[in-house]
């Protein structure tokens, strides 16, 4: 970008405190619910966003620098611009050279490099639709009905209107309804083993695409390997140990 006259600055990178599981698994417990309810501390949205992607950050483009780097133009201040723009350019760099791999035949914009997080979330969606799963969900809507509290899940509670972003006043602090709800839903959660039961389901779905698509996730990872020793080299340093990445990723989260 800086060849094109561009003064383009990435977003900072840092290894954010959330457990990079528990959004996967539904776990509450690092949300401090009792003192934020479902909001978090300042930052704290966008540090488990963060986790979730394995720590990646959305790059954000000023509109006037969008043509040179997807390369919807040809030439920019008298220079050709890269096909695909600088975004493609710098993908070639790091992949050495053009990638046909296509890791998910329903979306071919699932980029080789993201074919990890792509099989991972398809497992992930597989775990809960399990019908030991639903059994928990149920019995988490009968625990919080007991509560005082009418959801039928917990993606129903946490996205109540009444304390989604759009409901919140900059700065203001949650209500006491939000705070007794999250506090009733982790405590519910617990209860009927939630992220344990999901945590043993997605661990189940990851070990048979493991070795049912062995050689696609061998193929991902080589991929990740040169693209970890390329970038070493472009930022001439020397490369970190580079281990094969398997799908089960689950840590304390």
């Amino acid at each position: 970008m800086e060849n094109f006259g561009l003064d383009f600055r990435g977003p900072e990178v840092y290894a954010s405190k959330y457990p990079k599981n528990a959004t996967m698994l539904g776990w509450l417990g690092a949300n401090d619910v009792d003192r934020y309810g479902y909001r978090g501390p300042v930052g704290f949205t966008e540090d488990m966003a963060a986790a979730a992607r394995r720590e990646s950050r959305p790059i954000v483009i000023p509109e006037s620098q969008l043509p040179v780097f997807e390369g919807s133009v040809t030439t920019y201040n008298g220079k050709v611009v890269p096909k695909g723009g600088c975004d493609e350019e710098t993908r070639r760099k790091l992949n050495g050279g053009e990638i046909s791999m296509q890791v998910e035949k329903t979306d071919p914009a699932v980029s080789p490099e993201r074919g990890i997080q792509a099989l991972r979330q398809q497992e992930g969606d597989r775990a809960r639709s399990d019908p030991r799963f639903l059994s928990a969900v149920r019995s988490w809507s009968a625990c919080m009905r007991k509560r005082g509290f009418q959801y039928r899940n917990p993606d129903e509670s946490m996205s109540d209107p009444r304390w989604t972003p759009e409901e919140q006043t900059a700065g203001s602090p949650p209500s006491q309804r939000e705070i007794a709800t999250a506090a009733a839903d982790r405590d519910c959660r617990d209860e009927v083993n939630f992220s344990g039961l999901l945590r043993l389901l997605v661990a189940h779905y990851e070990d048979e695409v493991i070795h049912t698509q062995s050689r696609r996730i061998h193929e991902i990872a080589e991929l990740l390997k040169t693209r970890a020793r390329n970038a070493s080299k472009i930022l001439r340093r020397p490369p970190q140990a580079v281990t094969l990445p398997l799908l089960r990723f689950f840590g304390s989260g």
